[in-house]
């Protein structure tokens, strides 16, 4: 009966040890699966960093090129600022003399009517007397 024990119980052992042969060879496969996954996940990560730097980089560069495009366009706006203050002052001045001119033409011409106005009325007024000079002289 011992010999039926141990022929059942090598029996039972052999079964264990194929059915955990399985397990086993399940498992390695998994884990090579798993390997596998992980060196892609690995080669996909190692693509994503390389492209983040490379994005970070371009930013970068974007970014110093925007600063230096933004200066220079204010040292151009600044430029045409300067020059159209210096028109506006040319401007200034070509009005200035314009309104002095005008001025001047404008005093002369009142200055000129009031002479020949105050030489009319002079005159009439002359007139007047010696009409009236004339008409009393007539009279009598």
């Amino acid at each position: 009966m011992e010999q039926i024990t141990l022929i059942e119980k090598v029996a039972h052992l052999e079964e264990r040890a194929k059915s955990n042969t399985k397990r086993l060879d399940e498992v390695e496969t998994r884990i090579e699966q798993n390997e596998i996954i992980l060196n892609n996940i690995d080669k996909s990560l190692s693509v994503t960093v390389e492209q983040i730097k490379n994005i970070a980089e371009d930013l970068k560069t974007t970014s110093v090129n925007f600063k230096e495009a933004i200066m220079r366009s204010n040292t151009a706006n600044s430029k045409e600022t300067e020059l159209l203050k210096e028109k506006y002052s040319e401007l200034e001045k070509k009005y200035e003399k314009l309104d002095t001119k005008i001025e001047q033409e404008t005093v002369m011409k009142d200055a000129e009517s009031w002479r020949t106005s105050k030489k009319q009325i002079i005159a009439w007024v002359i007139a007047g007397v010696l009409g009236m000079v004339a008409l009393y002289l007539g009279i009598k």
